[in-house]
């Protein structure tokens, strides 16, 4: 049996211990030995002889803070054993119905760990979407409060541009801050292609309603907008079903009843020091092999303590998972590059690529032992055109030649091997990065001193250091960031900028960059300062589009009235 040797503190503990994460006995060291003696035990039904192996390597790749897992994973695995290790679904729900019954199913799933997500097309104007969206969220609240939830749960609804309801559920959180009034929901506008080219190209009621969108958003954040034919083209198996929404954070879209488990690769603790490529690219694709394997066995840990059949039929059909990433931000600081620059956007893409690549092809690996997501077997899912998967190749990256994409994309193809129907995902990490000391997702540094005052970020201070910045580390250290009037090198203070500092071009930019390496989403906030126009974040909208994003959040510095730090990520897609 693995016993973990994960390093902590009493402050980690405190952490972990107020979230829940860790029961009042347990220690940091405690939930890694038993996240990993629960998936050894579901590994061992597919490999008895080489599960001990895989516990270890797995045990070692969460001690050395290269792996974490999302909360419900932390908090449920060999603790909980009669809940599911997901992060989110889609409860299969009636919301013309019965609405009792609808918060039935809800409370389950989120006493569960879960994060929900809601569309609300179905629901005509005198069915009032907006009303049964504040219900939604009355659940939601009322459940937070209840003590009877171990994690802060998200909770997402959409509702398509040409809805009559349209313009009510964009103004819905309008005012709410002043009125006192509690959201545990995100909201995003569904908007297709085309709507969004009429939008931005003729007067008429949906550059009206983009504009009252763009308005709202400045004033609190919401609506996001989710472009939705470029959702559903990213769907491997519509075959199965379309989205009808997506994880909280819009970073996978989800049909009804679907799951999705996560875990999460620390970028900045692969950095390598190499002039070119500053990663250990060989330790990277190791991990997520470790990785992908552990979440495929948090799928089959889960199947049978969904709180609904449906979520096990289809999870069992499709088995997606979600290898995300937190610390590149870390990793961008290490290597010197600004996250505001091509060098720093093409190793994102570099990693990102080899994320990818590595986890479809521990995935068909996994298929050859385990068998094949029934969703992509026999030809069913959009995997059996190789240009699906050769789409990837088109990216110009030095980790993964092009004629390895198109190798896998034809083999996937041919034989319809493929255990997990997505991989990788991109979430905000924003609970699961601080256990391993982390950049949140891939988003730039917030500020540069860490979560406890008196020990700021040690990643900043060495590369001060390194960069012979002895006369800035003080300041640093004390007051977790730079001086106004610092005299510093325009390249280091490019690589020491936050997210505050970073245009929203910049913060674009990035979100573009990474949406091009992985399968659906990407969640990312792109903030503006508080001298930001409602204009500005319209601008914004169009750039995103432009950009070929599938989603874009904008946050204005100061638009709420409580903001969990000096620039708030909480409202993060």
């Amino acid at each position: 049996m693995y016993h973990s040797t994960f390093p902590t503190s009493p402050h980690l503990e405190a952490y972990l211990r107020s979230g829940r994460i860790i029961s009042e006995h347990e220690t940091a060291q405690d939930m890694v030995t038993r996240i990993v003696a629960a998936l050894e035990h579901v590994d061992a039904r597919f490999d008895p002889t080489g599960a001990a192996a895989f516990g270890e390597r797995l045990g070692w790749a969460l001690d050395t803070e290269r792996i974490v897992f999302s909360t419900p994973i932390m908090t449920n695995a060999g603790r909980h054993i009669d809940r599911p290790l997901a992060a989110c679904a889609v409860p299969p729900v009636d919301l013309r119905g019965d609405l009792s019954q609808v918060k039935t199913i809800v409370d389950g799933y989120h006493r569960a760990g879960m994060g929900t997500g809601f569309n609300l097309d179905e629901l005509d104007e005198l069915d009032d979407p907006v009303g049964v969206l504040r219900y939604l969220n009355d659940i939601a609240v009322t459940g937070a409060d209840s003590g009877t939830e171990d994690r802060p749960v998200g909770n997402m609804a959409i509702l398509s541009l040409d809805h009559p309801a349209a313009e009510e559920f964009i103004g819905c959180k309008l005012g709410a801050d002043t009125r006192g009034e509690a959201w545990k929901f995100n909201v995003s506008l569904h908007v297709t292609d085309a709507q969004m080219r009429t939008a931005l190209g003729s007067p008429g009621r949906e550059r009206d309603l983009l504009i009252a969108a763009a308005e709202a958003a400045h004033a609190c954040a919401d609506p996001g907008l989710m472009f939705a034919d470029r959702m559903n083209e990213g769907n491997p198996t519509p075959e199965v079903g379309e989205y009808v929404s997506t994880a909280p954070c819009a970073e996978v879209g989800l049909v009804a009843g679907e799951t999705c488990q996560f875990g999460y690769l620390n970028l900045g603790r692969f950095y390598a020091g190499d002039a070119f490529l500053p990663v250990d690219l060989d330790a990277l694709a190791a991990t997520t092999r470790i990785l992908v394997r552990a979440l495929d066995d948090a799928i089959e840990a889960s199947l049978a303590h969904y709180p609904s059949p449906l979520s096990a039929q289809v999870m069992g059909t499709k088995r997606k998972i979600g290898v995300g990433v937190c610390g590149l931000a870390d990793l961008l600081l290490a290597a010197g590059l600004p996250y505001d620059s091509v060098e720093g956007r093409r190793l994102a893409q570099e990693v990102l690529t080899l994320v990818n690549y590595t986890s479809k092809l521990a995935s068909v690996e996994l298929a050859r032992t385990r068998g094949g997501c029934p969703a992509v077997l026999g030809g069913r899912s959009r995997y059996a055109d190789p240009a699906f998967l050769r789409r990837f190749a088109d990216l110009e990256v030095d980790s993964v030649p092009r004629g390895d994409w198109a190798a896998l994309a034809d083999q996937i193809a041919s034989t319809g091997l493929l255990r997990n129907s997505s991989t990788i995902a991109v979430p905000p990490t924003g609970r699961s990065a601080p256990v391993v000391r982390a950049s949140t997702g891939i988003e730039p540094l917030f500020r540069l001193s860490g979560d406890e005052p008196e020990r700021p970020r040690a990643d900043v201070l060495a590369a001060l250091k390194a960069a012979g910045r002895t006369d800035v580390l003080g300041f640093v250290a004390g007051h977790g960031r730079l001086p106004a009037d610092a005299t510093l090198p325009e390249r280091l203070r490019a690589v020491l900028a936050t997210a505050t500092q970073i245009s929203s071009a910049g913060h674009l930019a990035m979100a573009a960059a990474v949406q091009a390496c992985v399968d659906e989403a990407v969640s990312k906030t792109v903030n503006l300062p508080a001298s930001a126009r409602s204009i500005d974040v319209y601008d914004t909208y169009a750039t995103a589009f432009e950009l070929g994003c599938k989603g874009i959040t904008v946050y204005v510095d100061g638009s709420r009235s409580v903001q969990p730090q000096a620039l708030a990520t909480a409202t993060a897609r």
